[in-house]
């Protein structure tokens, strides 16, 4: 039975990352219902905002990474918008950044400054090389990093040059293991109540990916090198060219298939006792690979691959993108939904990956204009409008409310959420909630429980014991700031 309740539901993020590693990261966690609030500076804001191709003025990269979020406009330069993201992180859960090593701390704002006013916060710090060694304190993007690592020395033809792979891989992945790293810190929080610093990094997600070319360099020292589309320790594993100019993937990933394939394509010269084992086709790769390769250059794609099907060998088309978006595989396994967005109307925007036979996560609201939610997320920490002078560090979207989607909460769900009372919060003794004024209370609903917490009573006795009798006082959250 699958219910409304997400696994992360009323877990807050401040995501204060730009571009994709840390972006990807916060992207996750919202799909999984945490409520998060992408930080950008008042200035161009993310620069993947910029990246092309563009629909009327919104960037696809970001349009896709930023979806389920809300956002703010901050600058963290000036004392004031420090002052301000403090007062976020006492009722955050999770804060995310890839600044390089060290600005945070130059802000004010390092895990060790921010842990103090919340024992419980989960900090995730995603970076180059990592926050220790000699290489901390360099910058990085995904391609150096790709060049970095050694990757692009095993990407590409044989004897070509070093190739970019076409996917932002690195970014990504980072992305998904600081994720993994959240939910890992959250579950142990859950058990102590003490937050702590996630340290990700692009090279060591390339270390890792790295795999097995790098054990087997450690074992052996032998140092990998590019084959093309070919796998080191298979064969036959890659691209082959049909009659047609189409290309096709064919994978006898062992003996039993290379069996089926010499029978399929009636390859008797290669009944031979050199390409009898894996371990002897991939020592004569070159021979193998170049008679399987004239036999399919004989054959056009489709009555190839309809004729590797019956035979039961794993082959598959090179699609392009275009193909494997109009796939009906790709459609019955709901990896495109379709968002409502404020300027485009609605729009499709790729789905979530892993399916789950209880929750059903989902795109819920699209990526969030630029300051796009600045006074409410200001309104929910008790920041009145008049306490907001001109020089005040943030700044805010005036477009007109954003239409209703029928992805968003029923008006029974919503109703519901506006009955549940703060102090019915499980952290309601040690969140510095901003106001409970019934008129907040009213326009800015509490949280829901979240299940990090209230599944592990220890865990808020464990925090209420680190938090200062001060910081639990009403009158540290009633009263609304005033910015001098």
């Amino acid at each position: 039975m699958i219910t409304s309740a997400l696994s992360l539901d009323g877990v807050r993020v401040l995501d204060l990352s730009r571009v994709l590693a840390g972006p990807f990261c916060g992207m996750l966690l919202a799909d999984m219902g945490a409520d998060v609030i992408k930080v950008e500076d008042t200035g161009s804001g993310d620069e993947s905002r910029t990246w092309p191709p563009h629909k009327g003025g919104e960037s696809a990269a970001y349009l896709v990474i930023n979806r389920n979020k809300r956002d703010l406009t901050l600058d963290l330069k000036a004392p004031e918008g420090a002052d301000v993201l403090r007062n976020l992180v006492k009722r955050a859960d999770v804060l995310i950044e890839n600044f390089r090593t060290g600005t945070m701390e130059g802000f004010g704002l390092g895990y060790d400054a921010l842990s103090a006013l919340n024992p419980g916060l989960v900090y995730c710090s995603i970076s180059a090389f990592g926050r220790t060694g000699p290489r901390k304190d360099g910058a990085g993007y995904e391609a150096l990093m790709q060049a970095f690592s050694g990757i692009m020395s095993i990407t590409g033809e044989p004897n070509g040059p070093p190739v970019r792979a076409g996917v932002s891989f690195l970014d990504l992945t980072t992305g998904i293991f600081s994720a993994l790293g959240i939910c890992n810190a959250l579950l142990y929080r859950a058990k102590t109540g003490l937050g702590q610093r996630v340290d990700g990094s692009l090279l060591e997600t390339a270390v890792t990916l790295l795999n097995y070319h790098a054990e087997g360099f450690l074992l052996t020292g032998s140092v990998p090198k590019a084959l093309g589309s070919s796998h080191p320790s298979l064969a036959p594993y890659r691209n082959f060219r049909c009659r047609d100019g189409q290309w096709i993937f064919i994978a006898g990933a062992n003996d039993r298939f290379w069996q089926r394939l010499v029978t399929a394509l009636d390859l008797a010269p290669l009944r031979d006792e050199r390409f009898a084992t894996n371990l002897g086709r991939v020592r004569h790769r070159d021979d193998l690979e170049k008679a399987i390769a004239d036999a399919i250059a004989t054959y056009d794609r489709e009555p190839l691959l309809k004729l590797l099907e019956e035979g039961g060998v794993p082959a598959t088309p090179v699609n392009t993108v275009e193909q494997v978006m109009n796939d009906p595989q790709t459609a019955a396994r709901q990896m495109i939904e379709r968002v409502l967005h404020p300027k485009l109307g609605e729009i499709p925007v790729i789905g979530t990956p892993t399916k789950y036979s209880r929750m059903r996560p989902s795109v819920r609201r699209p990526a969030p204009l630029q300051g796009e939610h600045t006074d409410e997320v200001l309104a929910e920490c008790g920041y009145s409008a008049d306490s907001r002078s001109s020089s005040w560090p943030v700044a805010s979207s005036r477009l007109p409310p954003r239409p209703s989607s029928t992805a968003g909460p029923t008006r029974k769900e919503r109703s519901t959420t506006r009955r549940t009372s703060p102090r019915s919060h499980p952290d309601f003794a040690t969140r510095p909630h901003c106001s409970t004024r019934r008129s907040r209370a009213r326009s800015n609903p509490p949280r829901r429980t979240s299940p990090w917490d209230s599944r592990w009573p220890r865990a808020r006795r464990s925090r209420s014991r680190l938090v200062s009798m001060a910081s639990r006082s009403p009158s540290s959250w009633t009263r609304a700031p005033t910015v001098r």
